[in-house]
């Protein structure tokens, strides 16, 4: 089953994308998070370290095309893998359209499914929250 979390932002897609597609970025939006080790690009292995703890958890790039898709495989738990699915699309009104889609796989899945769709959710509308702020720090910058 694949979950779908819709979030806009005022920030263009080029923006979000300064987050998203850089994995230094990525503990600005996913809180759970203190860095990234490795590069955002198709078919690496990173690894994203998490904040309370010394644990590292393995995460494949399946997918980038930058400023509109990335597409992620997140090794939570023995028996539980998260594909994460990030899609950009320019807003008509201006901005981001931001679509996160969740699919859980595994023996561990159906009692994660809830909270880990709840967290993702949290997670999108964060990065959205942040990339609003980035655009207005730009356009002061550039007033």
């Amino acid at each position: 089953m694949r979950l779908v979390h819709r979030v806009r932002t005022r920030a263009a897609p080029a923006l979000v994308w300064q987050l998203l597609g850089n994995g230094a970025g990525w503990p600005q939006f996913d809180l759970s998070l203190r860095g990234v080790r490795g590069e955002v690009r198709a078919g690496a292995h990173l690894m994203a370290l998490l904040r309370m703890s010394a644990v590292g958890i393995p995460v494949d790039v399946v997918e980038v095309v930058p400023e509109q898709r990335l597409a992620l495989v997140v090794h939570l738990l023995p028996g539980l893998r998260e594909e994460l699915t990030f899609d950009l699309t320019p807003s008509v009104a201006g901005g981001t359209d931001i679509a996160v889609s969740v699919v859980v796989d595994g023996l561990l899945a159906r009692p994660a499914v809830l909270p880990l769709w709840l967290y993702d959710g949290f997670t999108a509308r964060v990065l959205a929250a942040r990339s609003d702020r980035s655009a207005r720090l730009a356009r002061r910058t550039a007033a």
